[in-house]
Order: structure tokens, then C-alpha cells, then sequence
């Protein structure tokens, strides 16, 4: 993905053998579009993609900066999965990278290329599991170093047979 410079919008380009997925991903903003919570798409290639830039930190940034997630960004990625389904889509691969808390404090999802593919995919919702059990106990470090949230995101795709990302 590359910023377009001067502007809030970046490309997001394909590699020949997944070009396939520019497609995919434009037919499923295409279904959300109007839904503030997933980037506008402006064009579409053949292996690429233009949407807009959303400023602001990944989840990831925020455990591994000590920004807090509160409960209202959780049940924000509840409310935006939701309305992608009522859309037609089935929300998947949905992990830390792909969740930006804006600089006003909203939730936006990008990178959703895998919304239409046809298995159930449950890492949201053992994201979110974790995320009520663990997260505000006492015992929970405030930042969490970048080789441990890789370490536990490999473990869990060896679980899960799978090849998402953290």
C-alpha cells in the first residue's frame, strides 16, 4: 500500500498471481460503501485499488504503544461486521492491523479482500475473547512488545491451521 502523496487517499497494489483479489476486495467496498466505518473507494485497476488514507493507529500500534482500546472500539467492529453481513458479506481475516482508531476515536476496518470468501472465520471473535478476559486485569502489561503479539499471532494460525495475521 502506498500513500499518494498530498492527498488522503493511498493505492493499495496487487502482485500479479493475486491481482484477482483487487477485484474482490472493489466488489466488497462496493457493498459497503456509505459505511463510515470502511475506507471510500475512489478507483479500480486491473491490480490495484485507490482508497482513502485513514489516519490513526492500528490495534496493534495501540498494544504495542500503550494506547488504549476501550470497550465502545470493540463494540464498533461489532456494529461495522454487522452491517457487512446485513450487505452480504462475511466478514474475514480480521485481525490486529486491520483495525485503525482514528485520531477522533472512531474505529475503521480496512483490507477487505477476504469479506466474501465462504468460510467461517472466528479470529474476531477470539480477538475479542481475549480482549474481555485479559485486557483490564491488573496482570496485563500496559504495552506489549511487537515479538510477542508475532509469537502469539504465529501460534494461533498454527492452532487454527490458518494464515492470518495477527
Amino acid at each position: 500500500m502506498f500513500k499518494i502523496k498530498e492527498e488522503k487517499r493511498v493505492v493499495k497494489v496487487y502482485f500479479p498471481p493475486f491481482k484477482h483479489l483487487a477485484k474482490n476486495e472493489q466488489i466488497n467496498y462496493m457493498k459497503v460503501e456509505g459505511d463510515s466505518r470502511y475506507p471510500k473507494l475512489y478507483e479500480v485497476g486491473r491490480n490495484y485499488i485507490v482508497l482513502d488514507f485513514i489516519e490513526g493507529k492500528t490495534f496493534f500500534q495501540c498494544l504495542q504503544e500503550g494506547v488504549p482500546i476501550l470497550p465502545e472500539h470493540v463494540k464498533q467492529v461489532d456494529d461495522a461486521l454487522h452491517s457487512a453481513r446485513e450487505r452480504g458479506l462475511n466478514p474475514s481475516d480480521i485481525h490486529l492491523h486491520n483495525l485503525i482508531i482514528t485520531k477522533h476515536g472512531d474505529v475503521c476496518i480496512i483490507d477487505i479482500a477476504r469479506f466474501s470468501q465462504s468460510k467461517q472465520c472466528e479470529q474476531w471473535n477470539d480477538l475479542k475473547s481475549g480482549y474481555y478476559k485479559h485486557y483490564h486485569k491488573a496482570y496485563f502489561p500496559s504495552k506489549l512488545p511487537k515479538w510477542l503479539m508475532n509469537v502469539v499471532a504465529a501460534l494461533y494460525r498454527t492452532r487454527k491451521g490458518t494464515s492470518i495475521h495477527t
